[in-house]
């Protein structure tokens, strides 16, 4: 690509990885942009100043996520992890839609996670039809805004609401790849998982001192965790994905292993029920209070 941006947290932070990438690469296509995906007018600021640029973008990643021991919340009282893994992501994404700064075969890829499965020791994954039919008279869409916001009858476990919040990431992309212009493609793509990034920098201190560095080291031996450069390498897969591969949550193969080749999940099968797919996206635009950007032609509308 002739630009690449880097959206972090904030500019220094950006600027730092610029640098870094510049003496590394040789090369200089970085812009920075400040943004924090957790919160709406964050997302908001970043997209205006994007449309000020006029910058036009091919491929949109939308990697950004955050986890903590106790709960944290965002201005909206969204917990902060379901915040930065959909509501910074969603808006952006809306609003490049809606302002004409996707390209007509632009490909958007949302990081999942195999955690989705419901497979990986120590985290599970919420029952939302269940939570909807025992607390919301069936209503999906109010069962997830619920657990977004940590009111149900459960106990916060932030690996619980991570693994939970990827669910609703690949709803999300699957709902909105019917949405979406002819040309334009979207899917959720786990990067496998890599202990080697910052993500748990405020988990709790077993999760920071015991189970990361643990997982350095037994994690490949196992197939269980992988590097920064082959979790990077399957985003850039799936930016050469065709019109026709789109609406998908891709992971690793193997059911019990959390790297190698990456295949399209349809197990379990709430991955591909429609009616959660749709909730998952009516329930982060409540959230955001954003929602598909109507000088679109919404294909499903």
């Amino acid at each position: 690509w002739g630009n690449v941006i880097l959206a972090c947290r904030t500019e220094e932070k950006a600027e730092a990885a610029r640098k870094l990438l510049v003496d590394r690469t040789g090369r200089d296509p970085f812009k920075v942009l400040a943004i924090d995906t957790s919160e709406v007018d964050s997302a908001v600021a970043a997209s205006d100043k994007l449309l000020e640029d006029d910058i036009h973008i091919d491929f949109l990643l939308l990697n950004a996520g955050a986890t903590g021991a106790t709960p944290v919340f965002n201005s909206d009282g969204v917990e902060i992890t379901w915040a930065s893994n959909l509501v910074g992501h969603h808006v952006l994404a809306m609003r490049l839609l809606g302002d004409g700064l996707l390209t007509p075969s632009a490909r958007i890829v949302i990081a999942g996670s195999e955690g989705a499965r419901g497979t990986v020791p120590g985290m599970k994954v919420h029952d939302v039809e269940a939570v909807a039919n025992d607390h919301h008279d069936g209503d999906r869409v109010a069962a997830i805004e619920a657990l977004a916001k940590v009111r149900g009858p459960y106990s916060f476990n932030s690996n619980n609401e991570y693994v939970s919040s990827k669910m609703v990431v690949a709803w999300w992309a699957a709902a909105l790849s019917r949405k979406l212009p002819a040309g334009m493609t979207v899917n959720a793509v786990s990067p496998g998982s890599v202990p080697g990034t910052n993500f748990a920098r405020n988990a709790s201190w077993v999760v920071r001192l015991l189970m990361v560095p643990m997982m350095k080291i037994v994690g490949p031996l196992m197939g269980m965790a992988g590097s920064i450069e082959s979790a990077a390498a399957r985003y850039v897969v799936a930016a050469d994905f065709g019109d026709d591969e789109t609406g998908h949550f891709y992971a690793s193969e193997n059911r019990k292993k959390l790297v190698g080749p990456m295949a399209i999940q349809t197990w379990p099968e709430y991955f591909t029920d429609l009616t959660s797919q749709e909730a998952g996206f009516q329930a982060v635009v409540n959230l955001t209070k954003v929602p598909f950007p109507v000088s679109v032609n919404d294909k499903t509308a």
